[in-house]
């Protein structure tokens, strides 16, 4: 009877992240020059157009998901902090991976432009990360190595939104269209 209860809660909590991550990032898309440019806000928002800068799209909204989902299911006893983690860095590692592989299949393969795909993989990322993240909180082994290698892997993610906005290398991913 536990394990339905926790499959339920935490379907539910990834069905209505993937709702509330999609819609937040629209937002987030404004952020940055609805605060005059704050070089705070430039961490977790787009400060230009280009394929790297809307790869934050999905950070803020995502942590902030994730964390309000996981006090709430923690209440309730349904979730476990080392799985939770795991299956956040999955997501959070996934979402950006998902949009880059779809954007530069549709631009640099297909020579496809268009605002609607660069929605769309946005969405497609979103969902994806998020029902990837359910498969592994239910079936992956979240011992301690998977445990450090998520934080690590977190880490290294937040250095380079934070590093590249600021010093972005010379390659196309960092470069305005």
């Amino acid at each position: 009877m536990e394990r339905i209860i926790i499959n339920k809660s935490l379907k539910k909590s990834i069905y209505f992240g993937i709702l509330f991550i999609g819609l937040m990032g629209v937002p987030m898309h404004y952020l940055y020059s609805l605060t005059g440019e704050s070089p705070v806000v430039a961490f977790i928002s787009p400060v230009n157009e280009s394929v790297w800068e809307h790869l934050k799209l999905h950070v803020l909204p995502m942590a902030v998901w994730w964390s309000v989902s996981f006090v709430v299911l923690v209440r309730k006893g349904f979730v476990s902090f080392p799985k939770w983690f795991v299956s956040f860095v999955t997501a959070f590692a996934v979402c950006p991976l998902v949009i880059v592989l779809f954007y530069y299949t549709c631009t640099g393969a297909l020579g496809i432009h268009s605002l609607a795909l660069d929605i769309f993989s946005y969405v497609l990322g979103v969902t994806l990360s998020q029902l990837f993240a359910l498969h592994i909180y239910r079936y992956a082994d979240s011992g301690s190595l998977l445990f450090y290698i998520s934080a690590i892997i977190f880490t290294l993610l937040m250095v380079a939104f934070i590093v590249f906005t600021y010093d972005p290398p010379p390659l196309p991913i960092f470069k305005t269209p």
